[in-house]
């Protein structure tokens, strides 16, 4: 099984991915972990750097410290670690600005699940 992080300031969307990933979750395929910021997020891949943790999902825009600024660091430490960015700009500029970064791809809000899925299990 492989956890899971995302990374959103916005709660409301946590619930939403126990939703929609629910028969992957039932049948141990994966789990979720959910953060608030870049700092949680940090401290905990530091704080446990043998977890099981197969993918990231990070909001580009969080409080205090941004998704390229977690991005950078959490690739820094482990360049293998899968990082998806998502973000409610999905300006072409943005995007590639992201994927130059570092990150393993880019998916605009309102997420689209199905594409998503593709990528996690």
């Amino acid at each position: 099984m492989g956890r899971i992080i995302v990374v959103d300031d916005e709660t409301d969307l946590f619930p939403v991915f126990k939703i929609k990933f629910r028969k992957e979750i039932d049948h141990g395929q994966i789990q979720f972990q959910f953060f608030t910021n870049g700092p949680e997020i940090i401290n905990f891949m530091e704080k446990n750097p043998e977890s099981d943790v197969k993918v990231v999902l990070l909001d580009l825009f969080l409080p205090g410290m941004s998704g390229i600024e977690v991005l950078k660091h959490l690739k820094s430490k482990n360049p293998k670690l899968k990082i998806y960015i998502f973000s409610a700009s999905s300006q072409e500029e943005i995007r590639k600005e992201v994927m130059a970064a570092g990150a393993d791809n880019f998916f605009p809000k309102p997420l689209n699940f199905q594409e998503i899925r593709k990528f996690l299990v």
